[in-house]
């Protein structure tokens, strides 16, 4: 499956909507797909917003940290700086679930099964890993195993696994959505640029730069 083929269908993961989102893309991202498809380990709209950290939805951890960096008087200047630039996508996330843009989706028993394994470290191992999924990346593998998604994540030991258990499935990465949203005239070139290399300041290793 090529990259200009069915993002409609996508699911995401966490890597792929918080550097979006933290860079003020989120719409781009949305532009291609019509709505996001999220597993709730990355975002549940249901959950509490005073849960303990560690019970969280990953993005909302992601919010509460740029939350803490923005107000904190202790911060890291470079670091209270980024959480102020990112902090006003992130308080986004309610009004994106209600408006349709951000559309959770449930896990059945099958998909929680192989997601438990891909957690496991032991079983992640048949997969050539040395520690099991994240949450996320997890859940979008999971979702995607029944051929309904396709998968969208720039994590290195999630596309090692999807090369494995989807095969002729080609996840989709940053790079490949920058790509996509210039070919669908939703950015120009330049723009495409800009928003990765900001999202490299964000923290996203990419080893090259963005170029066309």
């Amino acid at each position: 499956m090529s990259a200009d083929e069915s993002p409609e269908r996508t699911v995401f993961d966490t890597v792929v909507i918080n550097y979006f989102l933290a860079v003020g893309q989120i719409e781009t991202l949305i532009g291609l797909c019509g709505h996001l498809l999220v597993p709730r380990a990355v975002f549940d709209p249901d959950e509490p917003d005073d849960l303990r950290e560690e019970g969280m939805s990953e993005l909302r951890r992601g919010w509460h940290l740029h939350r803490r960096r923005a107000r904190g008087s202790d911060i890291a200047p470079h670091l209270k700086a980024r959480a102020h630039s990112a902090l006003p996508h992130f308080e986004r996330l309610p009004d994106l679930v209600g408006q349709g843009k951000l559309v959770a989706v449930d896990l059945s028993d099958v998909d929680l099964a192989l997601y438990a394994e891909l957690r496991d470290a032991t079983r992640a191992r048949g997969f050539g890993l040395t520690v099991g999924l994240g949450h996320g990346e997890a859940a979008v593998l999971a979702l995607c195993k029944s051929g309904e998604y396709r998968p969208a994540t720039d994590d290195t030991d999630a596309i090692k696994v999807a090369d494995q258990l989807l095969p002729g499935v080609v996840p989709l990465r940053i790079r490949s959505l920058l790509r996509l949203a210039v070919q669908r005239d939703l950015l120009n070139a330049d723009e495409a640029i800009a928003a990765h290399k900001a999202m490299k300041l964000f923290g996203f290793w990419d080893k090259e730069d963005l170029s066309f």
